[in-house]
């Protein structure tokens, strides 16, 4: 989640039909056809859906406080390497000057941003997924993980390990969060205790949710590694299925998942019995990250969309604080 500042600083740019003129300028780059660009989201990261000759791509940029130029660069790496074996992955789009990434300086600020192809297919929620969807969602996982432990080490540099994830955590928390800092030094002794080998641990994509796959018949298209990180791989099952509910190993949908997962890799199964701590661990980096991100203050006048984010964020933090005391 980037800075509340930020996001209304970019959304105070965009009109009534979700246009905005800085999105437009930052696309001259790559060029677009009139009139074609709106936005979709801000959290993130912004994206624009734009067209260009009559085809759908996406346009995805942050400010320069919220990413840099070799974290990009390395997603990317990741993300055409994944491509030229295969894999049905969103692929970075050249600019017209031949860049996969454009460095935007602009009256609001400097901007790093990327175009990337559309896939076929469609996003679906949880309540819609079947037992055979399920498992291809699963079975993609494996497959990409199968991929990703034969990813050479250079393809690590510059994307950061859940240790680096979990120790920014810990200097964005303020000192009085005294329960998230202790549980910050638990799960570091925790993580001590953990088995390290290629086949348990790698490069993961963070975020395997429903929202960054497209299902397409019996395929899937996989989106957005812009959270890829050093981690195990266990925990990577574990964070993808978050709206499932509880990480239970009897749930249908989860048990389902794993069958086509293993199908297509290996999985040590004792890694997800350990998912509580996967889970610990995400809250809490979620925590500081949204900490970050609440950055205005409630008292000040703002647009309705603005107070009613900000209210929700305050919720989920609070659910995070709750649940993190509890530990």
């Amino acid at each position: 989640m980037m800075k509340l500042s930020t996001m209304k600083k970019v959304m105070d740019t965009v009109d009534s039909e979700w246009r905005s003129p800085l999105g437009e300028e930052i696309l001259e780059r790559w060029g677009y056809d009139e009139g074609s660009a709106t936005i979709l989201r801000a959290s993130a990261n912004f994206i624009f859906e734009f067209y260009k000759e009559g085809e759908q791509f996406f346009l995805r940029f942050n400010d320069l406080s919220e990413r840099n130029y070799s974290s990009i660069e390395a997603e990317l790496n990741i993300v055409k390497y994944l491509g030229n074996r295969s894999l049905n992955v969103a692929q970075p789009i050249a600019s017209l000057n031949g860049n996969d990434i454009e460095v935007v300086e602009t009256k609001l600020g400097t901007f790093l941003a990327v175009v990337f192809e559309a896939l076929e297919g469609k996003h679906l929620d949880m309540e819609e997924i079947s037992d055979q969807q399920a498992y291809i969602w699963g079975k993609s996982l494996g497959n990409l993980h199968a991929n990703l432990k034969q990813l050479p080490e250079k393809y690590r540099v510059n994307r950061p390990s859940w240790k680096e994830l979990l120790l920014e955590a810990k200097e964005i928390l303020p000192k009085k969060e005294l329960a998230a800092h202790k549980e910050a030094d638990k799960l570091l002794s925790w993580t001590d205790t953990l088995s390290l080998s290629k086949e348990n641990f790698g490069i993961i994509h963070y975020d395997f949710e429903l929202d960054n796959v497209i299902f397409n018949d019996n395929t899937i298209g996989m989106l957005d590694f812009d959270d890829s990180s050093v981690h195990w791989f266990a925990a990577d099952i574990v964070y993808a299925l978050r709206s499932a509910g509880d990480f239970n190993l009897e749930n249908p949908v989860i048990t389902t998942f794993i069958k086509g997962y293993k199908s297509e890799t290996d999985l040590d199964m004792e890694m997800l019995h350990v998912s509580l701590g996967f889970e610990r661990l995400h809250k809490l980096i979620s925590l500081a990250k949204l900490i970050r991100a609440v950055d205005i203050d409630a008292a000040e006048d703002h647009p309705e969309w603005l107070v009613n984010l900000r209210g929700k964020l305050s919720g989920i933090m609070g659910k995070y604080r709750l649940s993190i005391e509890k530990q």
